[in-house]
């Protein structure tokens, strides 16, 4: 019972200023179940084909559901086990894996709108994602160069 108290604690404690990086362990996770449960999600709007280009719903989802985990895992050693100081590079390696999964999704979306075979609004979402990413990669790293 201890153990679960002080990482509730440790999780609590930086929780404000890690919010960010909570919300896209819940976006990845989220995305990757989706990808798992429609597995022809891709085959449903033309705005998916340069991504399928790149690899199937079941690779992405595993790709998701590999940076939620990793991500979560970081986030609660970073909060409960100040002692460990690689948890900012572990975070880091996971913000960089977000923008590594959110960005063929930004630019496959793009190029649907920008030739007519899309619409804008997942443009607006997806590229909210990766810039939630890139400043998630760049705290992360600032935490590293701290400690």
């Amino acid at each position: 019972m201890l153990i679960v108290r002080r990482i509730s604690d440790g999780v609590r404690s930086h929780f404000g200023i890690r919010v960010s990086e909570w919300v896209m362990v819940y976006r990845a996770l989220g995305m990757g179940l989706a990808l798992m449960l429609q597995p022809d999600m891709f085959s449903t709007s033309p705005s998916f084909e340069a991504i399928t280009r790149w690899a199937d719903e079941s690779l992405w989802s595993c790709f998701a559901i590999t940076c939620a985990f990793l991500r979560f895992a970081a986030l609660v050693i970073n909060g409960t086990f100040e002692r460990f100081q690689y948890s900012p590079h572990i975070r880091a390696f996971a913000s960089l894996a977000g923008v590594l999964f959110w960005s063929p999704f930004t630019l496959g979306f793009l190029q649907a709108a920008l030739f007519g075979e899309g619409a804008w609004s997942p443009v607006v979402a997806y590229s909210t994602l990766l810039t939630l990413e890139f400043a998630n990669v760049y705290r992360s790293f600032f935490d590293a160069r701290a400690r």
